[in-house]
């Protein structure tokens, strides 16, 4: 299972969400143990090198504005190399192309997607306290996230503002918390489900005395 460890929430959205992308684009099965192991990567080549085409891009004008040598691209885009995820982030970010759209490229269309709990990744706050599993799937990541989501008590998980119009929802299934949107506070108990614009600072504590768990959508 892999974990993401954040300062603050907030601060670490870009890269949860680079991540996320990347993540549940592949393809995985399950083996004998109950892990899962990736069939193959996505090949990206392709869609890098049309879009740098569409950018009338050489490969050494590429290789300046990414900070990809020129060797590495040229393996790249014929699918001979396996690159990093950062490496991809540069290559995306000098061609102006969100990094899911080249990712996603080349998916074949399929009828279920199935994930081990093993291979959906957490998010953890800086007090290690509040843990949200990342349920959301990649063809809606820059408009709904949803997680799942267990906070020990005393734990806190502090967001900066999520942009004007956007909306978080929260359904507790045990426990309760504590959810503060500048300078309103409101609580919510098991059973209940809150829902509130983020425009906003917010911050969600469990100040009981057991653990709260429940699931988190956000409308971005």
């Amino acid at each position: 299972m892999d974990v993401v460890f954040c300062q603050n929430f907030s601060m670490c959205n870009l890269i949860n969400k680079l991540f996320r992308n990347y993540l549940l684009g592949l393809n995985y099965q399950e083996n004998q143990a109950g892990y899962t192991e990736m069939e193959s990567p996505p090949k990206v080549g392709q869609e890098i090198q049309r879009l740098r085409l569409e950018h009338n891009f050489t490969l050494d004008q590429l290789a300046a504005k990414s900070g990809v040598s020129k060797s590495i691209l040229s393996q790249i885009e014929r699918d001979r190399s396996n690159p990093t995820l950062a490496t991809i982030w540069r290559i995306t970010k000098a061609l102006e192309s969100p990094l899911e759209n080249v990712l996603s490229a080349n998916d074949s269309t399929y009828r279920f997607e199935k994930l081990s709990r093993n291979a959906t990744p957490e998010v953890t706050s800086e007090d290690n306290g509040f843990r949200l599993r990342i349920l959301g799937t990649l063809n809606t990541v820059s408009s709904v996230q949803w997680y799942e989501f267990n906070a020990e008590p005393g734990a806190e998980l502090a967001s900066e503002s999520h942009g004007k119009g956007s909306l978080e929802s929260i359904t507790l299934c045990t426990g309760n918390l504590t959810v503060t949107v500048g300078d309103d506070i409101q609580t919510i108990c098991a059973g209940e489900t809150l829902r509130y614009h983020t425009d906003l600072p917010h911050k969600l504590k469990n100040e009981g005395n057991k653990d709260s768990h429940g699931f988190m959508v956000n409308l971005l």
